[in-house]
């Protein structure tokens, strides 16, 4: 059996633990920008709110609202406090995003709970207690099964599949527990996790409106339109694992970072914003001993249309200085085909362990070094006194205001504008 563990509007969750004052209030979690909300309390949600959403529209629905920059440092120390909790459960954790982890109850210390509802129950208490944020629990035979459990009974909700073979019966459960088939029916298509948009056409066009509908499809069909995850997908719905809690950290495919913000034409500025990622995108990839073959840059306009550009490197880079030349050439031919710039991202891309500093035909092997040897130096500054403390002229902020610094309820330093 697996549980699934998911933070409730973590986000909003996060904003209302760093300032009591906000509890129950509606609550607009917004992206770096400003723009866009990332998370809203569900006092929010009752009238309408939902992930993605603009602000404006969101306000419009919800004029009460308490719209507040999301906290990214106090979301991850959160997140960190639960991973610390579940880890003294179980060594079986997999962290799935910032909010969401998947268990293995099997090689739970003392073995799999008599009653996972209390389990479950008590786990949810001591989250609360410790960290300060709701969490809903979802348990099933299959991650797959376990994760939509989560999301059946949100807010704080417990939900427990009953395993198709064994059976979970105990009296206890009833009020927690929900037979598989009957669980199926109830939840459509689209609660399945990798059912998108696309898939969600197709889905329609062969009248599977429910979960059920999609796990005991002609297999065929599925494997035609969805290839081999479709008849993963299937197996895990029927409640047959396909898939285990990985333990073992693997590396990512890419490291990246966006910003939103009000319309602008300003070059400089949206250069900075560039720089800027390209300065924490090489922080996050360098803690990890990771260099990248591959660097992309993304700009959004008004009317949500993006324009892009990338570059395959000649070889794997690790410093922002040999960075630096060919995050212009890719912002320079990607700038002024939008018309004015809501959105600025970039990506590193196809990383590998970092070994030592390659040198290129076309560079000097001193000036490889001095930037190999500048950029341990910001690394080791940045360590000590935070990435904001050495930032590249061109990355500079004039609007940015300074901020101080105090304590929350729960003894984390944060940052507060």
């Amino acid at each position: 059996m697996f549980a699934h563990i998911d933070a409730d509007a973590f986000f909003a969750s996060v904003l209302e633990r760093k300032d009591p004052r906000l509890k129950g209030k509606p609550i607009l979690a917004l992206g770096a920008g400003g723009g866009v909300v990332i998370a809203a309390s569900y006092a929010a949600k009752a009238k309408g709110v939902k992930t993605g959403m603009r602000r404006n529209d969101a306000m419009k629905l919800c004029p009460d609202a308490v719209a507040l920059l999301s906290d990214f440092t106090e979301a991850c120390t959160a997140s960190e406090q639960i991973e610390m909790i579940l880890l003294s459960l179980t060594p079986a954790v997999e962290q799935m995003s910032i909010d969401e982890w998947f268990l293995d109850l099997t090689k739970l210390v003392g073995g799999m709970p008599q009653d996972p509802a209390r389990w479950a129950r008590e786990l949810q208490q001591s989250i609360t207690r410790s960290v300060g944020i709701g969490m809903s629990v979802g348990i099933a035979p299959t991650k797959l099964l376990a994760k939509m459990a989560s999301e059946y009974r949100k807010p704080a909700g417990v939900t427990i599949i009953q395993n198709p073979i064994a059976g979970i019966h105990e009296p206890q459960l009833q009020n927690k527990s929900v037979a598989l088939g009957p669980f199926l029916r109830d939840r459509p298509v689209a609660a399945i996790p990798g059912i998108g948009r696309a898939r969600q056409v197709h889905a329609a066009s062969l009248n599977w409106q429910t979960a059920w509908d999609f796990a005991y499809a002609e297999p065929n069909t599925v494997v035609h339109l969805f290839g081999r995850p479709g008849n993963d997908l299937q197996e895990e719905l029927k409640g047959h694992p396909r898939s285990s809690v990985v333990t073992e950290t693997r590396l990512p495919k890419s490291i990246s970072r966006g910003r939103s913000f009000r319309v602008t034409n300003d070059r400089q500025n949206v250069f900075g914003t560039m720089v800027r990622h390209l300065s924490i995108c090489v922080l996050r990839m360098r803690h990890r001993n990771l260099a990248c073959h591959g660097i992309v840059v993304w700009m959004r306009d008004g009317s949500f249309r993006f324009a892009s550009d990338h570059l395959r490197l000649p070889h794997p880079l690790d410093t922002e200085e040999r960075l630096l030349p060919y995050l212009k050439v890719c912002f320079r031919r990607s700038w002024g085909t939008i018309n004015g710039c809501t959105q600025a991202g970039l990506a590193l891309t196809e990383l590998k362990s970092a070994g030592s500093a390659q040198y290129s035909l076309f560079e000097e092997p001193k000036r490889v070094d001095r930037a190999e040897q500048a950029q341990q130096a910001i690394d080791e500054v940045r360590k000590r006194f935070g990435r904001e403390s050495v930032v590249r002229a061109t990355g500079l902020n004039p609007s940015l205001s300074k901020r101080s610094r105090m304590p929350n309820t729960y003894g984390r330093i944060g940052e507060v504008r």
